[in-house]
């Protein structure tokens, strides 16, 4: 592998670790030091949650189009930034009403940073590679899960839970300048159109999968939003539940790699099918989970297998669509999944708040991504 392809993907792995591992899941460790501080209910922090999902849905489309027109570099700096800016605006929040709109704004800049680093991965490496590369970069997410479990912990109950936001606007600082080295296409670059910019969004197979994601996106991030309070209400203590977040992390990291490279052998129809079952089991045995043994079979289940689902699907995007599409494609794709977990976590909250349980929300989960396994089924 060529130098400037291994940056492409260290760079590529952090800006997803930062756009997606902190921005996004780095959430689910401050939420319930944040939901006391603020003062707060549930139903209010799953909508907090639902604003950043709306920033991000409602902005993939966008950056997707900006970038396959413009460029996916100009995009993934700006949105970067944007996103360090947002984290630490977050940690000055004073009520429900201005934490929403940062969270909101943290998701816009989500949006940029993922459609435009997969979309350049997608220039950088060929269909053959192209599963592997973008599960190493998708692996960031999880790199993020294990980093906030372990780090954020110590960072809250040192200080306090905005301490934690700040903690996360410096790391992602560092981050963006980084990716201001960053090329947009190899010296080799052979533009590849399978699918032009303006038909993406009339193409009946990514209209499918875009349909199918919908479903995964409404059962993960309920399972994210909600992991750790699940496991304080089954009575696992904060720091051992803040543990076992991380344990999602570091099977994500192996799964995310393992899936790309298996979809590159056997096809990402096939692959999307057997991980969207996986996951759809281990949401159901965690909502049904009473005790601490359950919830790790449950959590080992989830971690095999839900953030694999991500590159996948931006892998077939390529594939679908074509290199010069490809970030086209994937905003296109997103805006489907953004809308599931836009939905999720408010509904989650409420289900929470009225029952005293996530039992019902969690199971409600699982069943989503089993219907999602069979959608897929017909891209």
């Amino acid at each position: 592998m060529k130098r400037e392809e291994i940056y492409t993907l260290v760079v590529g792995l952090l800006g997803i670790f930062v756009g997606l591992g902190l921005a996004r899941f780095a959430y689910t460790v401050i939420l319930e030091p944040m939901k006391e501080g603020l003062n707060l209910s549930y139903t209010e922090m799953g909508v907090i949650a639902s604003a950043n999902f709306f920033g991000y849905v409602l902005f993939s489309p966008f950056v997707g189009y900006l970038a396959s027109r413009f460029g996916s570099k100009v995009v993934v700096v700006s949105t970067l930034f944007l996103v360090t800016v947002t984290l630490f605006l977050t940690s000055l929040s004073t009520g429900f009403f201005d934490a929403s709109v940062y969270r909101f704004l943290t998701g816009a800049g989500s949006a940029g940073v993922n459609v435009g680093l997969v979309g350049l991965a997608a220039k950088w490496f060929e269909i053959e590679r192209r599963g592997f590369a973008l599960g190493v970069i998708n692996a960031g997410s999880s790199v993020g899960i294990i980093f906030a479990g372990i780090t954020l912990p110590l960072v809250i109950l040192s200080y306090d839970w905005r301490a934690g936001w700040v903690f996360l606007a410096l790391i992602s600082l560092f981050v963006t300048i980084l990716s201001l080295k960053l090329r947009e296409t190899p010296t080799e670059f052979v533009p590849e159109t399978k699918i032009e910019v303006g038909d993406v969004y009339r193409s009946r197979s990514l209209l499918t999968l875009g349909f199918s994601y919908v479903f995964f996106g409404l059962s993960y991030i309920v399972f994210v939003t909600f992991y750790t309070s699940h496991l304080i209400k089954i009575g696992v203590e904060y720091e051992i539940a803040s543990g076992m977040w991380s344990i999602v992390g570091i099977l994500s990291i192996i799964s995310a790699i393992l899936w790309g490279k298996i979809s590159d052998a056997i096809g990402r129809k096939k692959a999307l099918f057997s991980v969207y079952t996986i996951m759809g089991v281990a949401f159901i045995l965690f909502g049904l989970s009473t005790n601490l043994p359950m919830a790790i079979l449950a959590t080992i289940l989830a971690g095999a297998s839900m953030l694999a689902i991500p590159p996948l699907v931006q892998a077939y995007c390529g594939d679908l669509a074509g290199k010069s599409s490809a970030s086209a494609a994937i905003g296109f794709v997103t805006l489907f999944f953004g809308v599931g977990q836009m939905v999720g976590p408010s509904v989650a909250g409420f289900l929470a708040d009225i029952t005293e349980s996530f039992k019902i929300p969690l199971v409600l989960a699982g069943t989503f991504a089993l219907i999602g396994s069979v959608i897929v089924r017909k891209t």
